[in-house]
């Protein structure tokens, strides 16, 4: 390879003799190189260094003073990463171990003629530039080893243990420090998915690339199934041939030298549940096309049978007409089923509205109690902000009332029935992203301390007339049709089960608003309209926004109804039972404006006065229908101070209209 001098580095002299040094120089600007500076003690180098930036130093090793050039040569690289190239006439071999600890780029012998000074400085300041891009290499390397999604393990040709990223620690519980040095296999506790034997060392087992699923069992921790792939760790031999097309460890007549292998691990189990999940929601949408048509040839038919019949038991007498009678009856009754079918297949047509999810478990807590019996106890934890959701009222019932009524015949003669409901967010970054759409979400949890299931029964809990027998979960159409209707309702259900520990239902459904009131900390979920707590809107499409004014307005003990864009907001404002003394309102949101809010709201609640905050001045226009005296405008950005002084005005000026 050609050397391509670069004559703009700037070299740095260091050099007690004032006659060598001047020589040096010189030489150095016959090379074509800047002026060369010159220091003649160890501390004027590190002065010389800190007032400009060198690119190397030609350093004596026997400086005179408290410094000599080993000495400085040491500093140099510390402070400045400044690489060096020695100069001297003889040394003893104690100088040369002692110079060899600072890694110099080379030696160049007294006296110095043209040649040897070119030589040695053109290969210290090449070999500098490959060694810092070597580092850069070496760095960009790591970094993307420890960010990769994938656990990564290196070991050398005997087997030992040489780098660990950091997932591939959380996934063994080994830290890379303790798995240094160890064999692989003596961290990593493999297991066969199929016979939960020992594994075989996947290095060794497994082919350049094949992948194969194993149960891990970490250090600490819960186990995972984790999908492995083993590649050779060469480095490839030097060669003057041209590359060829197909290159592999011999090519050129070479060997690559083998270094040792690479170990990926992939956490499948997010990927096992997304093909779970995609699996049941096929063989649910194929359950409800069957269904669908079926419910559609039945009716027909019943329809026919229900016709006669009543013909039948208009005409007959006696014990004929009880015998029509009884097929009246069973026909009403399948034609039930057939309703249930219709309803599997997300054919029957639903209502949707805004609930509140708090007040419908409140309004069906009687009956669920009534139908436990006196053996088992229902407990019902409703979180706050209340969530509403977008849905059918008898549809999101007829849910609660089967899980309640199968968590019911999973217990025995005792146990408890806990029913609870929270607000969650999930973030686009999180690992529940994987799982559900980001978003804010109504989270209904209703769990059980029945005898539970294993993995193969909860694997069918959803499938129509699948029974676990024992446990009677899934018995009939209840559990496949509460599928149903939450898949329609654009939300997600999911079961969770061990023998002996119950199981627990989840459910997440969209979330449109929240409510927060002033009794909610105490376990009060469902409000009283007539509460005399002020109850402000708050409509906000900015997130960030949106939660810092929630906090203002929580911290001064107002009650809070809370909406992402108008939309929502007018929805929930048509359904909410108690009054809304005043709105806080955006300007500007995708779709509705918040000046277009107020004028719809306006006939629904007269008393409601607004505020309207925005991050422009002047971007209000009176819309027909809306009073001036409601153009209040908050510019943003406003302190919180601001804010409650606007809102404490506004209640004044309703409670001066009231009297």
């Amino acid at each position: 390879m050609q050397l391509i001098e670069d004559r703009t580095k700037r070299i740095l002299i260091v050099e007690d003799e004032g006659l060598i040094a001047a020589d040096v120089q010189k030489k150095l600007q016959r090379l074509g190189y800047p002026i060369p500076a010159v220091a003649q003690s160890g501390v004027e180098a590190l002065r010389c260094a800190r007032s400009a930036p060198f690119d190397l130093a030609l350093m004596d090793i026997r400086l005179k003073g408290d410094m000599d050039g080993i000495a400085t040569a040491q500093a140099l690289k510390a402070e400045f990463e400044i690489p060096v190239v020695y100069m001297t006439a003889h040394a003893d071999q104690d100088t040369i171990d002692r110079a060899k600890l600072t890694e110099p780029l080379g030696y160049i012998l007294k006296p110095i003629t043209d040649g040897d000074l070119r030589s040695v400085v053109q290969i210290s300041l090449y070999r500098h530039e490959m060694e810092r891009r070597l580092r850069t290499s070496e760095a960009w390397l790591s970094t993307t080893l420890r960010s990769v999604g994938d656990g990564i393990i290196a070991t050398d040709t005997a087997g030992e243990i040489v780098f660990m990223n950091p997932v591939a620690e959380k996934l063994s519980g080994w830290s890379g420090t303790d798995g240094h040095g160890h064999l692989l296999m003596d961290i990593l506790a493999l297991f066969e998915e199929s016979t939960d034997q020992p594994a075989k060392n996947p290095i060794f087992d497994l082919i350049p690339g094949e992948s194969r699923c194993y149960q891990l069992i970490p250090r600490n921790g819960a186990d995972t199934v984790v999908e492995v792939q083993c590649f050779e760790n060469r480095l490839p031999a030097a060669s003057t041939q041209p590359t060829p097309l197909v290159a592999g460890p011999e090519a050129n007549g070479t060997v690559d030298e083998l270094l040792g292998a690479i170990v990926v691990l992939r956490d499948t189990t997010a990927r096992k549940h997304m093909e779970g999940r995609l699996v049941q929601s096929q063989r649910m949408e194929a359950v409800a096309n069957m269904a669908g048509g079926l419910a559609h040839d039945f009716n027909n038919q019943l329809m026919v049978i229900l016709g006669y019949s009543e013909e039948l038991c208009a005409r007959l007498e006696g014990e004929d007409k009880k015998a029509a009678l009884e097929i009246k009856h069973a026909a009403s009754t399948a034609s039930a089923n057939t309703g249930q079918l219709l309803m599997l297949s997300r054919r029957a047509e639903a209502r949707f509205e805004v609930l509140n999810v708090n007040q419908v478990i409140c309004e069906l807590q009687p009956i669920i109690s009534h139908n436990l019996g006196k053996s088992l106890t229902l407990v019902t934890d409703l979180g706050s902000p209340e969530g509403f959701v977008r849905g059918d009222r008898n549809q999101l019932r007829q849910v609660l009332l089967n899980l309640a009524l199968n968590a019911r015949d999973a217990m025995a003669s005792s146990g408890e029935l806990r029913i609870e409901s929270s607000t969650v967010e999930i973030d686009p970054d999180s690992p529940e992203a994987r799982l559900y759409r980001p978003g804010q979400f109504v989270r209904l949890r209703v769990a059980d301390t029945g005898e539970g299931m294993d993995k193969a029964k909860l694997a069918r809990i959803f499938e129509p007339f699948f029974s676990t027998k024992k446990a009677g979960f899934g018995a009939g159409l209840g559990l496949s049709i509460a599928h149903s209707i939450i898949v329609q309702s654009q939300g997600y259900i999911r079961a969770e089960s061990e023998p002996g520990r119950g199981t627990a239902f989840e459910i997440l459904l969209p979330c449109v608003g929240t409510f927060r009131g002033i009794g909610a900390a105490a376990g009060f979920a469902c409000p009283d309209p007539e509460d005399a707590t002020p109850t402000v809107l708050l409509v906000e499409d900015e997130d960030s926004v949106r939660r810092l004014m929630h906090k203002f307005l929580e911290n001064e003990g107002y009650q809070l109804l809370e909406a992402r864009n108008a939309e929502e907001a007018a929805a929930i404002a048509e359904v909410y039972p108690g009054p809304i003394h005043v709105l806080v309102a955006d300007v500007l949101m995708p779709g509705m404006t918040g000046p277009e809010l107020a004028a719809r709201l306006m006939p629904l609640r007269p008393a409601m006065k607004t505020l309207f905050v925005s991050g422009y001045r002047h971007d209000v226009v009176q819309p027909r229908g809306l009073r001036s005296s409601d153009l209040n405008l908050l510019p943003k950005p406003f302190p919180a101070a601001e804010l409650l002084r606007r809102v404490r005005m506004l209640l004044e000026q309703g409670t001066r209209l009231v009297q």
